[in-house]
């Protein structure tokens, strides 16, 4: 009963699900709804939803007590459902601005639609990608996908890092690692992407087979439409990632990465928390090698950019100096300590790299005449001091666009 009220309202849920589906049988059918955007169409349709005016308001009650606090002015993620779209447009419209510059990816190739709209989602509407001088709010810098590529806890390692003795080869190669399946159409959207000159933006890279694949794809458009996919034009797309948590330090995804300009964002902390126990049960010892080889990658010129995923900024920079994590189930573990950076490499990830990879260096990244005036006032002096003690520091004031938008209710600075 609940099945056919549900198909009332959502009458191609069953292909809709089926499209987006990874190693099980008919789930539409059954009513297994695995997919995040599945998940809130759904919830759009059993129970009333927010206004774009309400929706705005959570949007700035989130960076009013998460965001600012945490010193972010600008920030880069996904969209996944059209009630994010609506209502960050609407916002634009009635207040010239969002309470944060956010560089946003498309997401939407796994919306519930048809497998042939699917699959064409990006190509079908031309290469939008833009950078920050479109819109200083707000602006689409590619294309993204959760999971499609592969994920976290599950990178595409192909022969680059081979099971363990005793493990059986088959449930880790087939079944635990997730790699491109080229007859599922949301991947079919990003390769079609790919030939009509959109970027990669936030597409999980997890493993380092993940990107050769990708660069595998990359050619073939290049060999297709070759007076248009130029080397100029893929290195200006800085085609790039998301999370790198077993991206490792392979030869030749490192020389590709150098030869099409390519962008590696690794969230550190999450690599050193999830990954060392997939090592354990299922790789041999190189594996720790595949942990975020900052060190390594940056000495070959790769371009890597540091992703958040912890409390604070100082956390996440603690762990690229330390390689030490500082909560979780592994807290006080330290993962190969020659892959560490100094403190000064470890906030040009954060800051400049980060600007780069989102195409909005030119406007934020760095304090440079010409650019915004986005900046934080630090508790302590972060460049100085003991590494040991990097996470131990606060934000004590948060500027954007020239107005305070954070300040610690201690912070009491002295006017001279």
């Amino acid at each position: 009963f609940a099945m056919d009220k549900v198909l009332e309202m959502w009458p191609d849920l069953v292909e809709s699900v089926n499209n987006q589906a990874r190693g099980m049988e008919n789930p539409g059918q059954r009513g297994l709804i695995t997919q995040s955007p599945l998940r809130a169409h759904l919830a759009q349709l059993l129970r009333e939803q927010p206004t774009p005016m309400q929706y705005g308001d959570g949007f700035k009650m989130l960076v009013e007590k998460e965001y600012h606090p945490k010193g972010m002015t600008t920030f880069g993620s996904r969209l996944n459902t059209n009630q994010q779209i609506t209502a960050y447009n609407y916002m634009l419209r009635t207040e010239g601005r969002l309470p944060l510059r956010f560089a946003f990816s498309w997401d939407l190739a796994r919306q519930p639609i048809p497998s042939s709209a699917a699959a064409g989602f990006y190509e079908h509407r031309g290469a939008m990608w833009e950078t920050i001088e479109v819109n200083p709010w707000f602006w689409l810098h590619g294309m993204s996908a959760e999971g499609d590529w592969d994920a976290p806890n599950r990178g595409c390692m192909g022969e680059d890092l081979p099971v363990k003795p005793g493990v059986e080869e088959a449930q880790v190669k087939e079944i635990l690692e997730i790699c491109p399946d080229f007859n599922a159409p949301t991947v079919q959207a990003l390769v079609r992407g790919i030939r009509s000159g959109w970027r990669f933006a936030g597409v999980h890279a997890v493993g380092s087979h993940a990107v050769r694949i990708f660069v595998q794809k990359l050619e073939e458009a290049m060999a297709m439409n070759p007076e248009f996919m130029n080397l100029d034009y893929v290195r200006n797309s800085r085609h790039g990632f998301a999370h790198g948590t077993m991206v490792g330090a392979v030869d030749d995804v490192m020389e590709a990465a150098l030869k099409y300009n390519l962008f590696i964002p690794i969230a550190l902390g999450r690599s050193l928390e999830i990954e060392p126990d997939n090592c354990r049960q299922n790789y041999v010892e190189d594996c720790f090698n595949f942990l975020g080889p900052i060190r390594t990658l940056i000495d070959n010129g790769v371009n890597v950019v540091g992703e958040s995923h912890e409390p604070t900024y100082f956390m996440d920079m603690d762990i690229f100096v330390n390689r030490t994590l500082l909560r979780g189930d592994h807290e006080g573990e330290m993962f190969t300590p020659e892959e560490s950076v100094d403190r000064v490499v470890a906030l040009k990830l954060f800051t400049y790299r980060s600007a780069e990879f989102l195409y909005g260096e030119s406007k934020v990244g760095s304090l440079e005449v010409g650019k915004f005036a986005d900046f934080i006032v630090t508790d302590k002096p972060f460049l100085s001091g003991p590494d040991r003690e990097i996470h131990d520091n606060k934000i004590a004031l948060t500027v954007q666009a020239d107005e305070v938008v954070y300040q610690d209710p201690e912070y009491n600075p002295v006017r001279r």
